[in-house]
C-alpha cells in the first residue's frame, strides 16, 4: 500500500472529458503571455548590449559541424568563435524580439 494519499476524492474528477473550446484557450494562452510580459522585465533587460563578452560556454559539435565551421572560418580568416558569433547572436537577438513582441511559438 502506497504511503501517499489523494487530497481530494476520486468522485470529484469526471469521467468523461470535458470539451475545450479553442477560442477560449487561445485567449486564455494570449492572457497569460500579457500577463507575463506586464510583471516583470525579460532576464536580459538589465544588461548593457555594448558591454565587452565576460562569459563563455561551450558548443558540442560532431565531426561534420565542426568541418563546417572550420570551413567558414578559413574561408573568411576569421576565428571559428567570430563565425558562431556573426551566425548565433542575430538569431538569439531575432528570437528575444519574437517573444517580446508574443509573435514566437512556445
Amino acid at each position: 500500500m502506497s504511503k501517499f494519499s489523494l487530497a481530494t476524492s476520486l468522485k470529484s474528477v469526471p469521467d468523461e472529458p470535458r470539451e475545450v473550446d479553442p477560442a477560449a484557450l487561445r485567449e486564455f494562452a494570449a492572457g497569460a503571455k500579457d500577463h507575463r510580459a506586464a510583471q516583470e522585465p525579460f532576464p536580459w533587460e538589465k544588461y548593457d548590449p555594448q558591454e565587452l563578452p565576460k562569459n563563455q560556454v561551450t558548443v558540442r559539435l560532431n565531426d561534420h559541424d565542426l568541418a563546417i565551421l572550420r570551413y567558414l572560418a578559413t574561408r573568411d580568416d576569421i576565428s571559428q568563435q567570430k563565425v558562431l558569433k556573426r551566425i548565433v547572436l542575430p538569431e538569439l537577438k531575432k528570437r528575444a524580439q519574437q517573444i517580446e513582441s508574443g509573435e514566437a511559438e512556445a
